[in-house]
Parts: C-alpha cells; sequence; structure tokens
C-alpha cells in the first residue's frame, strides 16, 4: 500500500489535514498504513500520484519504531548471479496440522494495483502482482503440507463486485465500492471456516530511503490475544528468514491498528481506527471476520533495493515460505485444532 507520512509518526491534526489536501493520499507506513478503513486501495482517488502512496484512510500513531533503514544486501550465487530457484518444498519439515484451514488475502487486484515500485534496473512492479505472486505461492506450500487453503482472489481480478462498486468510467472503486470489496473478503474467509487469515501487501513512502517489514494486528477483537500471537510469529518469521538469507531488511516490528487515525470520508466513522479486514464489527455497516489476523508488509516497493529483491521469484519463495511457517507454527499452538 502506500504511505506518504513518516513511518509511525503521528502527526498534529492540522498538519494531517494539510497533508490530505496537499496529498490526497498518505498512507503509513505499515499498513500501506493508508489503509486503516480501505487497507488497499493506495493508487486510486488521489488528486496527484506519488510513488508509494495509499489511500488517505489512516495515518501512523505515536508509538514508532525508527525511521532509518540499512541498505538491502543482495546475496549472489555462484559467478554472481541471483538465485531464481523455484523448488517446491514443505513449509515444514512436520506436517502437523492437516486439518486446518487457512484463508489468504493477497491485497489488492483488478483495477486497483496498489503502490507500485521501480527496481535498480528500471523495471516497474505493482503491488497487486506481487502480492498474488506471494500467496498462490504460500498456498502452495501450506497445501503441500495437507492444509487447506483458501484465497480471497486467484488472478489479476476483483471478483463479485457489481458495476456500482466502480467509477462511472470503470477505471477505479468508489470508496462504497472499496468497502464493498474489503467486505467480500471477510466474507470470504468467513465461509471457508479458516481458523486463521493472513493479508498480504506491500508498502511505500515517498522517501525512497525508508524501507523494512512490519505486520499489522488488531487489539481489540475476542481473539486479540491470538491476534498478537499470530502477528509476532509472522514478523519474526519474515525478518529471520531474509536474514539467513543474507538480506539486512530492517524489522519495524508489529503495531495494533489503533495507532491508525482513521478518516472517514463520508464512508466510515472516523472514531473507526481500524484495518477493515481485521477490526470489529459496525452495526449494520460492516461485519467483522471470525477468526485471528493479521496483514503484512513486508517490504516497501519505494525502495528501489527492497523492490528490486522482491521481484525476484527466489525472493518471492523466501518470504512465501516465511509466511508459511508462520502459519503452521500458529495453528500448531492452537487448542481448538
Amino acid at each position: 500500500m502506500k504511505n506518504d507520512q513518516p513511518p509511525r509518526i503521528n502527526l498534529p491534526a492540522f498538519l494531517f489535514a494539510v497533508l490530505l489536501a496537499a496529498l490526497v493520499a498518505g498512507c503509513g507506513g505499515t499498513v500501506d498504513n493508508g489503509h486503516a478503513f480501505l487497507v488497499q486501495y493506495a493508487s486510486q482517488w488521489q488528486a496527484t500520484p506519488i510513488a508509494g502512496r495509499a489511500f488517505p484512510y489512516a495515518t501512523p500513531g505515536a508509538a514508532s519504531k525508527p525511521n532509518d533503514k540499512t541498505k538491502v544486501i543482495q546475496p549472489v550465487g555462484p559467478g554472481g548471479q541471483t538465485s531464481t530457484s523455484r523448488t517446491l518444498q514443505p513449509a515444514s519439515s512436520n506436517q502437523a496440522v492437516p486439518r486446518a484451514k487457512v484463508f489468504i488475502d493477497p491485497g489488492h487486484g483488478g483495477v486497483d494495483e496498489g503502490t507500485s515500485g521501480t527496481t535498480e534496473d528500471g523495471t516497474r512492479i505493482t503491488e497487486k502482482a506481487t502480492t498474488l505472486a506471494v500467496a498462490l505461492r504460500t498456498a502452495e506450500f501450506l497445501r503441500a503440507d495437507g492444509i487447506t487453503v483458501t484465497l480471497s482472489r486467484e488472478a489479476d481480478s476483483l471478483p463479485g463486485l457489481p458495476a456500482t462498486a466502480y467509477a462511472d468510467d470503470g477505471t477505479i472503486l468508489t470508496p462504497d465500492g472499496v468497502l464493498a470489496d474489503l467486505q467480500r473478503r471477510i466474507d470470504a474467509a468467513n465461509a471457508s471456516g479458516a481458523s486463521v487469515m493472513l493479508s498480504i501487501h506491500f508498502n511505500a513512502y515517498s522517501d525512497p530511503s525508508v524501507g523494512g517489514s512490519e505486520t499489522f494486528y488488531d487489539p481489540t477483537r475476542t481473539f486479540s490475544a491470538d491476534n498478537q500471537r499470530f502477528a509476532t510469529l509472522v514478523q519474526s518469521s519474515i525478518i529471520s528468514s531474509f536474514h539467513a538469507h543474507g538480506y539486512t531488511v530492517p524489522d519495524r516490528g508489529i503495531t495494533d491498528d489503533t495507532q491508525l487515525q482513521a478518516e472517514d470520508f463520508g464512508t466510515l466513522p472516523s472514531s473507526y481506527n481500524h484495518l477493515v479486514l481485521l477490526g470489529p464489527e459496525l452495526p449494520g455497516r460492516l461485519r467483522p471476520s471470525n477468526m485471528p489476523g493479521a496483514l503484512s508488509e513486508s517490504l516497501f516497493l519505494s525502495d528501489p533495493a527492497e523492490a528490486t529483491i522482491i521481484s525476484q521469484p527466489s525472493v518471492q519463495d523466501l518470504l512465501a515460505r516465511s509466511y508459511a511457517d508462520a502459519i503452521e507454527a500458529f495453528l500448531k499452538g492452537q487448542s481448538s485444532l
């Protein structure tokens, strides 16, 4: 998603208003941090396109990690070539949770590409394509271990949305259309009977030197302890995997979504400071998810170094495997399975 405000720094209300007027789309460096409400619609509804900006529905909260990042180190294989191996292996050595069901949400899709970035060789990559590639690979790893996986989308589309969800020219979703798509994803997760939900996104920021990985959870649900545990497992697995393979990706930690400051824009009340996919019910307006979940922003596409590594199939595999490992670790700790 996108963020056009200092990652996780709480701005005064007046400055936030000024930024919104000037940027019309600041998503937090975290949650694509602009998606407290519309967690996924970074590139639509912007007056001026700026790389790494998201739909303006939230700004980062106060308790923040340092903003500086260490440059990503890109390991290479024999002869100086980056490895692109995609050999399928089980996500873990123990096929311990064959009865489990998992829901994976690749952010964005169809007319909404999310954020985008440019690799060091000038190749443009989009969030919607990268989230889908990683999600499909994560599902492969989990299914290899006997786990049932449902995805919110399996192609570059937003399935099931009526024509009224789109603007007149059909090129973007309306605010109500965005909410309808988020509700569609929640309903699909509930219908799947999944024990856990993971929403996959990539971040962006106006300063291309900002990068790192961050995971979000909601602390207000009845299963908030499981939300936090799952977010911790996801974040730890991502950082451990990157570092073990020589990538010095900054660890931005886990963040509860109540630190996001939502704007209503005539769609949701400004008091709803949650990510829609993870947050509580709004009677008559929003049906909530029924299972623990987390939203991952594993890298910044606005950082050319991080865009470069995630464009590589081998790194997409690495990230997918880290997601699968975190999901399996979480499921093994669930007494209900």
